[in-house]
């Protein structure tokens, strides 16, 4: 199986003339607000995220006793 580059010519742009990068700032900027959106209106997300956040903050000498 060989991988091809669709549409986009070397400039990195489709027929259209939209470049390949506004597409990956298009696909973040969904996932950011469905994150964003995600954190403040569903709970167990919200903890999840927390829990990671607490992990990653107490995986040094950075935790003091807190957990």
């Amino acid at each position: 199986m060989q991988m091809s580059n669709s549409d986009f010519d070397k400039n990195g742009l489709d027929s259209y003339g939209i470049h390949w990068l506004q597409y990956a700032a298009f696909a973040l900027s969904g996932f950011a607000i469905f994150t964003t959106w995600a954190f403040f209106y569903d709970e167990k997300f919200h903890n999840f995220i927390i829990s990671i956040l607490r992990v990653i903050n107490c995986s040094g000498f950075n935790c003091n006793g807190a957990f």
